[in-house]
C-alpha cells in the first residue's frame, strides 16, 4: 500500500482553502438609529416579498434586512443598505407608483442629504418619511487593495428602480428640497406619509436598541453573513485534519505496525507540520477580528498553544526524517512529542470551536469533537488489548507447537 497520495492530495486541499480564506473580503453591517438615512439611493431599489413571485412584503425587519443585505453583497459597490417599515409602502407606491422597501448605496453623499427624524424637533415631511426607514453601514474588514467579493443575492427581492448615478446638479436638487422640509405637492401623500410616521414612530419606540446586523443575522441562521468567517471555518478544518487525523496517525501508529507501514510517517509528518504551518497563517488573517478584550484570556491561550504546538510538529518532523541518526532516546523523544502534539490538538481543536461560536454567536462544536478524541482513544486503547490478547494467544499456540515437536524428537 502506498501513501505517495497522502502529501499532494491534503496540501492542495490546505492551500486551496488557504486562497479561499485570503481572498475573503465580505462586509459586516451597523443598524443605524431609526430614521437616520440620507435622501438618495444611487444603488436601486427593491421590493423584498414574503416569498418569490408575492406582492406581500416581508413585514419581519431582521428577515427583511437579511434579504437586504445579500442584494447589497450582490453588488461590488454597494457600501450600505436601507429597509422601509411596512406601514410606509402604500404610500410610496400612491405617490410613485411602485413601492420598494430595500435601497442600495454605492457612494458617500454630503451631510446635507442626510435626515435624523429623530433630533428631538417637530418632523417636517422629509424626517416623517425617513423615520419609516433603518440604514445599514458597511463596516469592511477588507484590505484597501481588495475589491468586495460578490455574494448570492436575495430570490425574493425584485428591482423596482434600477441603480443610477447622481451627478453635482441632482444633490444639489435634493439638498434644496430638504431644506425646504420635502414640499411635496400632493396633500394626500403628505396625509398618508404622516399616518405611516405615526405607527412607525410607534414601532420604533417599542423597538430594542440597534444592534450590529451580523450578530443579529447569526442568531437567525448559520449564514456567512461577513467578516472573515471562511477563513475561520479554513483554520479550523485544517485544525481537525492536522490534529484530529494526522496526530493521532502519528502518536498511535506504530502500535499497529501490520496497518501503518514505516515509510507512511515521512508522508504523515510533513503533511502535518505544512498544514499546521496553513492553519496558523489563516489565524493571523482572522486575528485581527477579535479586539483585545473580546474573551482574551480564551484567546491568548488558544494563540499560545497554536504557536506551541507549531514548534512542536517542527521539531518532530525534523526528529523523524533524520531517525536513523538519532539513539533510541530520541526516538522515545519523538514519540512522546508525538502524544503532546495529539493532546495539544485536542485542546486547540476545542477552544478553537469555543472561540467561533462565542465570535459568531452559533453552535459550539467543542464537545462533539471532544467526543470524536474520546472514541479515537478507545479504539486505540481497545485496538492494543485486542492485540495483546491475540499475541499472548499466538505465543500459548506456539509453545504447544514447539513442545510437541520437542516430544517427538
Amino acid at each position: 500500500m502506498t501513501y505517495n497520495f497522502l502529501l499532494p492530495l491534503v496540501v492542495a486541499t490546505a492551500l486551496i482553502a488557504a486562497a479561499v480564506a485570503s481572498d475573503d473580503c465580505t462586509s459586516s453591517y451597523t443598524q443605524l438609529p431609526h430614521g437616520q438615512t440620507p435622501y438618495a439611493n444611487d444603488g436601486g431599489c427593491y421590493f423584498c416579498a414574503k416569498f418569490k413571485g408575492s406582492t406581500y412584503p416581508i413585514s419581519d425587519l431582521g428577515e427583511l434586512s437579511l434579504n437586504c443585505q445579500k442584494m447589497c453583497d450582490n453588488d461590488p459597490k454597494c457600501t450600505a443598505y436601507t429597509i422601509a417599515r411596512e406601514a410606509t409602502l402604500h404610500a410610496h407606491e400612491y405617490y410613485w407608483g411602485s413601492a420598494a422597501n430595500c435601497c442600495l448605496e454605492r457612494e458617500e453623499y454630503p451631510p446635507e442629504i442626510y435626515i435624523d427624524a429623530q433630533n428631538g424637533d417637530e418632523p417636517n415631511t422629509c424626517e416623517k418619511e425617513a423615520m419609516c426607514w433603518t440604514r445599514y453601514e458597511q463596516s469592511s474588514t477588507c484590505d484597501k487593495n481588495k475589491k468586495k467579493s460578490k455574494q448570492k443575492k436575495s430570490n425574493v427581492c425584485e428591482p423596482i428602480w434600477k441603480a443610477r448615478k447622481i451627478n453635482d446638479k441632482k444633490k444639489k436638487k435634493h439638498v434644496d428640497f430638504i431644506k425646504n422640509g420635502c414640499p411635496y405637492k400632493s396633500k394626500k401623500f403628505k396625509s398618508m406619509l404622516d399616518e405611516a410616521y405615526q405607527q412607525c414612530k410607534a414601532e420604533v419606540e417599542a423597538d430594542p436598541q440597534p444592534q450590529n446586523v451580523q450578530q443579529k443575522a447569526q442568531q437567525a441562521s448559520f449564514q456567512n453573513i461577513g467578516g472573515k468567517r471562511s477563513a475561520w471555518v479554513a483554520h479550523g478544518v485544517i485544525a481537525v485534519i492536522a490534529f484530529g487525523i494526522l496526530a493521532p496517525l502519528s502518536a498511535f501508529g506504530p502500535s499497529f505496525p501490520s496497518l501503518f507501514p514505516t515509510e507512511a510517517y515521512s508522508a504523515i509528518h510533513v503533511t502535518t507540520f505544512v498544514l499546521a504551518f496553513v492553519t496558523v497563517f489563516i489565524a493571523l488573517q482572522t486575528k485581527k477580528e477579535l479586539v483585545d478584550d473580546d474573551f482574551s484570556d480564551l484567546k491568548e491561550k488558544h494563540q499560545l498553544v497554536g504557536l506551541t504546538l507549531l514548534l512542536l510538529v517542527c521539531l518532530q518532523t525534523l526528529g523523524w526524517i533524520h531517525r536513523d541518526q538519532k539513539s533510541d532516546l530520541a526516538h522515545k523523544l519523538i514519540t512522546g512529542a508525538g502524544l503532546i502534539v495529539f493532546g495539544f490538538g485536542a485542546y486547540e481543536v476545542t477552544s478553537g470551536c469555543s472561540l467561533f461560536a462565542k465570535h459568531y454567536v452559533s453552535a459550539d462544536f467543542g464537545q462533539v469533537y471532544l467526543g470524536y478524541i474520546t472514541w479515537l482513544m478507545l479504539m486505540v486503547v481497545g485496538g492494543k488489548l485486542v492485540m495483546k490478547y491475540r499475541g499472548g494467544k499466538a505465543r500459548i499456540k506456539y509453545a504447544q507447537v514447539h513442545s510437541k515437536a520437542f516430544e517427538l524428537t
